[in-house]
C-alpha cells in the first residue's frame, strides 16, 4: 500500500511540474492581494479549500511575526510577500508586520479591541482581515501600536491551539521576530479580585435571597441576579459605590454576564418583567441593556474559601454567605455554598457557571 501511495505521489507532483512549467511565467507576475473583512469571505470561497494543519503539539511554532521593518529579523526575510491590506495607515517604521507559518492552515487574524473594565477583558470590535495561511509563504500587513492599552490583537488558531500578540510597545524590549507557539486555552486562576469571582458571589447570593423558590431560572431571579453581578464589578471597577446613574452594557458585555451566569438559558427568551433592575436600552444609545444599581439591599455578606479542583474537571468555589436579614429573629446565618464553574474558551471571564450547591464550610 505504501508503494502504491508513493507511486501516486510521484505521479501527482509529476503533472504539478508539468502545470506549473505552463503558467509559471503568469506566477511570476502575481499581484499582491487586497484582503479585507469584506473581500475575505468572498475570496475564500473562490480558492480550493486549505490543505489541512499538520498535528500540532503544545508549545510548537504556529507562527513567526516579525516587526519593525528597520529591524534586521525583518529583512531577513527575503521572499515576497502576500501584502493584506488593513486600511491602518501606521505612522512608524514599527507598524509593518510580516507572519510566516512553518504548516499549512494556521487561521490568522487580526481585530481591533476595546478594554471593558466591566468585563475585565478585551473585546473584539472588529477584523480587520483573516486568512488561512499557507505553509512557509510570506504575508505583510500594516498596523500602527500604542505605548500603553493596545487598540489590535493579531490571533493565531489551528485545531485545539490559540497564540495571540498584542500591538503594543513593550517597556522592556523592543520585540522585532516573535514566535508564536501553541497553547491550549488555559483560564486564569480565580482570585478574590477577579471580575468572575463577582459573578460567583452574585449567583451564591441569589441563591440565599431566592431560597423559597422553586424555579431558580425565572425572570426575576435570572435578571436580578445579573443586575447584582453588573453592579459589584461596577462599583469595584470605580471604588465608589453610585447608586444614581444606570450602568450600560455593550451587546458583548451583556451577552457575555448572561451566558457565563446562566449558560444554559436562552438570553432572548428570559423576558425582561415589569419591576426589573435591567431594561432594555434603546439602540440609540449603543447599549444593549440598562442596569440599575443593585445589591440586594445588601442583605448580607461574603467569606471567600478558596477553589478546588473538582474529578470532573469542573471547579468549585467555595463562599460562606452570612444572612442579615431580619436580626430580630434566631436562625442559622451562615450557609457555605459552591458555586460549580468550568473552563469556558468563549467567556470573556474564562468560565462558565453550571450550578450552585451547598457545601459545609466553617462557620461562626
Amino acid at each position: 500500500m505504501d508503494k502504491i501511495k508513493s507511486f501516486i505521489s510521484l505521479a501527482l507532483c509529476f503533472v504539478l511540474v508539468l502545470s506549473f512549467a505552463a503558467c509559471g511565467s503568469k506566477d511570476n507576475e502575481e499581484k499582491t492581494t487586497t484582503t479585507t473583512t469584506t473581500t475575505t469571505t468572498a475570496t475564500t470561497e473562490q480558492q480550493a479549500p486549505a490543505k489541512p494543519a499538520n498535528k500540532l503539539s503544545e508549545g510548537e511554532l504556529m507562527l513567526t511575526l516579525y516587526a519593525d521593518r528597520s529591524s534586521a529579523d525583518y529583512k531577513s526575510v527575503k521572499s515576497k510577500p502576500k501584502r493584506i491590506e488593513t486600511g491602518i495607515n501606521p505612522e512608524a517604521d514599527a507598524g509593518y508586520f510580516k507572519f510566516v507559518s512553518p504548516v499549512d492552515g494556521v487561521k490568522v487574524r487580526l481585530e481591533a479591541i476595546e478594554w471593558s473594565p466591566i468585563v475585565d477583558g478585551f473585546e473584539a470590535v472588529d477584523t480587520l482581515f483573516e486568512v488561512t495561511a499557507e505553509k512557509d509563504k510570506v504575508y505583510e500587513f500594516e498596523c500602527y501600536v500604542t505605548e500603553t492599552i493596545p487598540d489590535f490583537r493579531l490571533v493565531a488558531e489551528c485545531g485545539e491551539f490559540t497564540a495571540d500578540y498584542y500591538m503594543v510597545i513593550d517597556g522592556y524590549e523592543v520585540v522585532t521576530k516573535l514566535l508564536m507557539l501553541a497553547q491550549r486555552f488555559s483560564p486564569d486562576k480565580i482570585t478574590q479580585d477577579s471580575a468572575f469571582y463577582q459573578l460567583c458571589v452574585a449567583r451564591a447570593v441569589s441563591d440565599v435571597f431566592y431560597n423559597d423558590r422553586l424555579i431558580k431560572h425565572e425572570p426575576e431571579v435570572v435578571w436580578g441576579t445579573i443586575a447584582y453581578a453588573v453592579t459589584l464589578n461596577e462599583f469595584k471597577m470605580n471604588g465608589k459605590e453610585d447608586y444614581v446613574n444606570m450602568i450600560g452594557l455593550s451587546d458583548w458585555e451583556a451577552d457575555a454576564y448572561f451566558r457565563t451566569l446562566y449558560p444554559s438559558l436562552n438570553e432572548s427568551k428570559v423576558k425582561l418583567t415589569e419591576d426589573c433592575h435591567v431594561v432594555g436600552a434603546h439602540f440609540s444609545t449603543g447599549e444593549k441593556y440598562l442596569v440599575e444599581p443593585h445589591l440586594f439591599d445588601k442583605f448580607c455578606s461574603e467569606e471567600f474559601y478558596g477553589v478546588e479542583k473538582n474529578k470532573d474537571g469542573t471547579y468549585s468555589v467555595k463562599i460562606l454567605i452570612r444572612d442579615q436579614r431580619a436580626p430580630e429573629v434566631e436562625f442559622d446565618r451562615d450557609r457555605g455554598l459552591a458555586v460549580i464553574v468550568k473552563a469556558d474558551a468563549s467567556s470573556p471571564f474564562g468560565y462558565s457557571i453550571t450550578d450552585v450547591v451547598d457545601y459545609d464550610l466553617p462557620k461562626g
